[in-house]
């Protein structure tokens, strides 16, 4: 797996991340998809299964916890905006990577899928799941009738984000409102002495849009790394709350979405549909 901050020290900003996204993301579906998928498909140990489980999960922490280290002031814009994602990615991304969001609907949509009524299962929607006698039994009704107490786990997880997500957006807001008030109330103020001091008054008014820049960047920094500790979170709370079998499954069902950003097929058929007529 990748180093988690050594990739950081050299080159451009763009072309850093970009690498390591693209390191990350080879490993993520050359080993970490295949190693789930051979625990799931064959009578694997419950600890080998519970190793393989470990792997992929800190491989999926280490991501975040290698993006907030290389998270300063002049890494930021590079890091909320990222020019490494495709459009296929893009519209999934809430401050920089994917919305929580996903991953609670994703949990859901294991279990719904397995206890909906099957009167309501249409025949593309069946050959989604898997034959129940191609996998061992602990596998296929991973899902099935799920605990009381799993269930009550899943709406704290998802309570929390709720609350979480509205308070960064908002702080985001804020930090945005005080960027752009205090660059007008140092411009409007410089320009007031009068054109005689231009010159020094334009140094000036530039010193104060840095300063303000500055700050706005640092809190960025913040809200960065704060947005990432919930994604990290609820990853681990989900894979906390359940078996190994059910977080096998859904480690396998993350991977399998995030690997499918880099189908360029879908990609293909996804940009000719979003151009304008």
């Amino acid at each position: 797996m990748p180093s988690p901050f050594s990739i950081f020290s050299r080159k451009k900003p763009t072309r850093r991340f970009n690498d390591f996204y693209a390191d990350w993301s080879k490993t993520l579906t050359d080993n970490c998809l295949p190693l789930l998928r051979q625990s799931l498909s064959s009578a694997a140990s419950a600890s080998v299964l519970s190793s393989n489980v470990d792997l992929v999960l800190r491989h999926l922490v280490l991501y975040y916890e290698t993006l907030d280290l290389a998270a300063d002031p002049n890494t930021i814009p590079h890091l909320l905006f990222p020019s490494w994602r495709n459009s296929l990615e893009t519209p999934f991304l809430f401050l920089g990577d994917i919305h929580p969001y996903l991953l609670t609907n994703l949990l859901r949509s294991f279990i719904d899928r397995e206890n909906q009524d099957s009167d309501y299962e249409d025949e593309d929607t069946l050959r989604l799941i898997p034959d129940p006698a191609s996998q061992p039994l602990k596998i296929s009704t991973a899902w099935k009738d799920p605990s009381d107490e799993l269930v009550m786990r899943i709406d704290q997880i998802e309570c929390t984000m709720r609350l979480m997500v509205p308070v960064l957006m908002d702080r985001l807001r804020k930090a945005q409102r005080g960027f752009v008030s205090r660059v007008s109330e140092n411009w409007i103020g410089s320009y007031q002495v009068g054109k005689k001091r231009k010159t020094a008054v334009t140094t000036a008014a530039s010193g104060g849009v840095e300063d303000a820049a500055k700050g706005e960047m640092e809190e960025l920094v913040s809200i960065f790394v704060d947005a990432n500790r919930l994604r990290k979170s609820v990853i681990m709370d989900i894979v906390g709350a359940t078996s190994e079998h059910q977080a096998a499954l859904f480690l396998e069902g993350l991977c399998q979405f995030l690997a499918g950003f880099k189908d360029q097929v879908l990609l293909q058929d996804f940009e000719v549909v979003a151009l304008p007529n």
